[in-house]
């Protein structure tokens, strides 16, 4: 593959660098719509996630509306996402803030769990689905990827049932008439 023009390095450093000052500067204010526009602006623009991944280390607020900002990416073009994947995977656990194992959990659903995470990444789909002390939102994208995965073979259809069985005892009712849909789906 030729090596770029140094202007069009110097155009993408530029736009990267105007894209992160007003992240950083407005993400922790912003509403659905506008992080909407940015992910739309940045799936245009073809700016690489990787060279945004700082925003997960500013402010807490700024950080926890990256990941959703993450999740409005994947709705755009999860091509862009995805090379960031192993990274988000592994820092799932470690931020201060809700939002995150919510947005590695859609990654993995849009990317249907790529091969080279997946022995890492069932355990903790099921970990998450089980665990009531995971949000709703996590065992929602948890759900629908380990029910993809049976479709494809990739899990047993026996462990998911039996979870989703527990899960549809769940005391949010939204959740649980959910499980129980898709329990009967499997079945």
């Amino acid at each position: 593959m030729p090596c770029p023009k140094p202007g069009l390095i110097n155009s993408t450093y530029l736009l990267t660098k105007t894209v992160i000052s007003e992240l950083k500067n407005s993400l922790a204010s912003s509403d659905a719509k506008l992080r909407k526009h940015w992910a739309q602006r940045i799936a245009v623009e073809q700016v690489p996630l990787q060279s945004l991944m700082s925003l997960l280390h500013a402010e807490n607020k700024t950080a926890q509306r990256f990941t959703w900002l993450i999740g409005d990416l994947l709705d755009q073009d999860p091509s862009i996402v995805i090379d960031c994947l192993p990274v988000l995977f592994s820092l799932r656990d470690q931020m201060p803030f809700p939002g995150m194992r919510r947005t590695v959990a859609k990654i993995l659903w849009f990317t249907k769990v790529p091969a080279e995470i997946e022995e890492e990444a069932i355990p903790e789909l099921f970990r998450w689905l089980e665990n009531d002390q995971f949000e709703v939102s996590v065992k929602h994208y948890a759900s629908k990827t380990l029910f993809d995965l049976v479709k494809t073979d990739r899990i047993k259809v026996d462990r998911l049932r039996s979870v989703l069985r527990k899960q549809s005892k769940h005391p949010n009712a939204a959740h649980a008439r959910r499980m129980i849909k898709m329990l009967g789906k499997v079945n």
